[in-house]
């Protein structure tokens, strides 16, 4: 499980999320929506480790883990839609170009 506890992040005066508490559980899949500038991304990189919330903490259970492809709509034009996802998995990602590369 993947879980995030009473996690804020407060930019000056500007609070984004205050308290947030959610769990993801392994099997289930899950979609975050909002506007624009909202915070979908900002809270991607509490849970990747990325950024650092202001409060609060993320818990990553020792058999779970986060792959992160940067939001970069032009980046992976080159790439096959497999392969880019894999991409989110660096050391997979390795693994599998060193087998291409055989």
């Amino acid at each position: 499980m993947i879980a995030a506890h009473n996690v804020s992040l407060i930019f000056g005066e500007r609070t984004l999320f205050k308290e947030v508490n959610v769990n993801f559980i392994s099997g289930n899949c899950y979609g975050l929506i909002g506007a624009n500038g909202a915070g979908k991304s900002t809270f991607l990189k509490i849970l990747s480790g990325e950024i650092e919330p202001t409060t609060g903490h993320i818990e990553i259970g020792k058999n779970e883990r986060i792959a992160v492809l940067t939001q970069d709509q032009f980046k992976y034009d080159d790439h096959k839609v497999l392969d880019t996802v894999i991409m989110g998995h660096q050391r997979m990602y390795e693994i599998m170009r060193e087998r291409d590369a055989i």
